[in-house]
């Protein structure tokens, strides 16, 4: 499973990284940057596999 942010306002998208931690410091960091960015979404990518029962 991965984690990565996204800015709502210009769309802006942190590294995707299997901890939570570097996309949340993105996120305090790009905040710090824009003050006026103050809406976020988190893209969570959880991989699946399906298989034929024989």
């Amino acid at each position: 499973m991965t984690h990565k942010m996204r800015c709502k306002v210009c769309g802006e998208e942190s590294g995707e990284d299997g901890s939570w931690e570097p996309p949340q410091t993105w996120v305090l960091e790009h905040s710090g940057r824009n003050p006026m960015h103050l809406s976020y979404e988190e893209v969570i990518t959880r991989p699946w596999r399906t298989w034929m029962k024989p």
